[in-house]
Order: structure tokens, then C-alpha cells, then sequence
């Protein structure tokens, strides 16, 4: 009897494990490359056993290896799913950070990030350290980790993530985190067109000055004050996606 109750419980861990791995994943910071993979995986097995104190229903044992197999994959694809859902939150400001760059004439300045193991703009980059610092400053992953347990009674273990109900819903949140980057970027496009405008008038007016040799330093200090003094105004965008974060991923536990 003690043994069937250890296989049981092995295998509820097995589920919770699997969906706590794929949370870590994609969320943001866990599922950065700088964090060493053993503290991933403590992390993962950690929350693994988190969830399991809160006794959560447990599906039916499958008999075959391949069954197990699909079960783990199910709960895999919802940690990774409410992972990537987090992880808009900080890609917006990186977006952001891109479209500024490239408006200040900085879009060649790319680096290899070992952060991420992927090239990265210079400004997307700080960017990216000023979104999580504000994701991590508002709160965002403590409502990541309690929508994760929550998620237990709405999502139940052995579903997934299946349906076009939520590819609609990844699609659309994906599109508000877009729209949430350009308003980010919103007031140094701005400025950064005006500067465009009058050094185009400068060319005009003075024929002989070179206008890139001005142009180029002036759009970059232009970029970096605007951003600055912005930054105000990207806390309060940072606070609503947090504050819709426990929307959207219960928008995307809905829609399974």
C-alpha cells in the first residue's frame, strides 16, 4: 500500500515538476542564460514541491512510458507558456530599446549578449535591464509564482495548453506587449524626428556643413536625454503590464 502511495506521489511530482520546469524556462530572470542550470533546476525542483503541499488532483496514472511522456509535455507546455506570458513584460522595454536605437542611428551597434547567447543592441540591452529591474521592483514575479499555483485549480494537471483558443490568446497579448513597447518608445521617436526635421532644415539652410558629422552625436544625446527623462513615464507603463499580467495569464488559462 506505502508503495503505491509512493508512486503516486512521485508521479503528481513528476507533473508539477514539469510544469514548474518550463515556468523556468521562459520566465524572465529564472530563465536567463547567466543563471547557472543547477540553479534552474533547484528552483524548478523547489517550486516543484511548493505545489505539491497544496495537494493539487492528480490525473490518471498511464500505464506506458509514451503516455507518461505526453502528460510531462502538457505540463511543460503550460510553464512555458505562462513563462513566455511573463517574459513580454521585459521584452517590451528591450523592443523599445531597439526602435530607439535604430531612430539614433545606433541600430549597427550589436554586441554578442553571453546573457542571452544572442547578439543584442547596446540601448535594447539596458533597456532590458531597466524592465526587469522595474518586473522585479513592481512585484511581477510574485504574481508569476501565485497565478503558477493558481493555476492548479483552474488548469488542472494532465490538460495543457491545446486549442486555438490559446494561440488567439498568445497572439493578442503578444500584440498588447507591442503596443506597450511602442509607447515606451513613443516620446523618443518623437523627439528624434523633430531632431531629424531641423538638422533637414540645417542642410538646407547651411549647404556646406556637414550634417552627419553634427547630425549622428546630436540624435544620440538627444535619444539618451529623452529616454532619461522618460523613464518616469516607463514605470507607469511597466506598472500596468504588471498589474495585467494576472489577467493575461488567466486569460491564457481560460482559453486552454
Amino acid at each position: 500500500m506505502s508503495i503505491q502511495f509512493d508512486l503516486d506521489r512521485a508521479f503528481l511530482f513528476a507533473l508539477l515538476l514539469a510544469r514548474a520546469g518550463g515556468l523556468v524556462v521562459a520566465a524572465p530572470l529564472w530563465g536567463d542564460r547567466a543563471v547557472p542550470r543547477k540553479v534552474r533546476v533547484f528552483f524548478a525542483g523547489a517550486l516543484a514541491l511548493l505545489m505539491l503541499a497544496l495537494e493539487p488532483a492528480a490525473p490518471a496514472r498511464p500505464e506506458s512510458v509514451p503516455g507518461l511522456a505526453l502528460l510531462a509535455g502538457a505540463e511543460l507546455s503550460v510553464g512555458l507558456a505562462m513563462g513566455f506570458v511573463a517574459r513580454l513584460v521585459v521584452l517590451a522595454f528591450e523592443m523599445a530599446g531597439r526602435i530607439v536605437a535604430i531612430q539614433m542611428g545606433l541600430g549597427a551597434a550589436v554586441l554578442f549578449d553571453p546573457g542571452q547567447a544572442r547578439p543584442s543592441n547596446v540601448l535594447g540591452r539596458w533597456m532590458w535591464i531597466v524592465g526587469m529591474t522595474f518586473f522585479l521592483g513592481l512585484g511581477g514575479h510574485h504574481h508569476l509564482l501565485r497565478a503558477v499555483a493558481g493555476s492548479l485549480d483552474t488548469l488542472p494537471l494532465g490538460r495543457g495548453l491545446l486549442g486555438d483558443g490559446v494561440i488567439h490568446a498568445i497572439v493578442g497579448i503578444t500584440g498588447e506587449s507591442l503596443v506597450s513597447a511602442l509607447q515606451i518608445a513613443a516620446p523618443a521617436i518623437g523627439v528624434l524626428l523633430l531632431t531629424s526635421l531641423g538638422l533637414g532644415l540645417l542642410a538646407r539652410t547651411v549647404p556646406t556643413m556637414n550634417v552627419f558629422m553634427v547630425g549622428l552625436p546630436l540624435k544620440i544625446a538627444a535619444g539618451l536625454i529623452t529616454i532619461a527623462l522618460t523613464l518616469p513615464y516607463a514605470l507607469a507603463v511597466a506598472r500596468s503590464e504588471v498589474g495585467n499580467l494576472v489577467d493575461r495569464l488567466a486569460t491564457l488559462v481560460v482559453a486552454a
